[in-house]
């Protein structure tokens, strides 16, 4: 079970990961797909510094099929931090 502060700390991650996929035009609709331990194989698409800057988030990308009523261009997304 998640307390308050860490779900708290989770959306302001999940928002600054989706921000930076956006600025860098990788997908119109990122969706989080934390859940997915998968998608962590082999290298990450991209790493940005934690807002703080102690850390780096590691960031997997993949393509998401479109199904009915979805928009185009979305993309699943995983992260890691990671000490500098």
């Amino acid at each position: 079970m998640k307390t308050f502060k860490e779900y708290s700390l989770d959306r302001k991650l999940d928002k600054y990961v989706i921000d930076a996929i956006k600025k860098k035009k990788l997908a119109k609709h990122p969706v989080n797909a934390t859940d997915d331990y998968k998608m962590k194989k082999g290298k990450p698409a991209f790493k940005i510094p934690s807002p703080t800057g102690s850390m780096m988030i590691h960031v997997w990308l993949r393509k998401m099929a479109p199904s009915k009523g979805q928009p185009k261009g979305m993309m699943a997304f995983n992260y890691q931090l990671e000490d500098k």
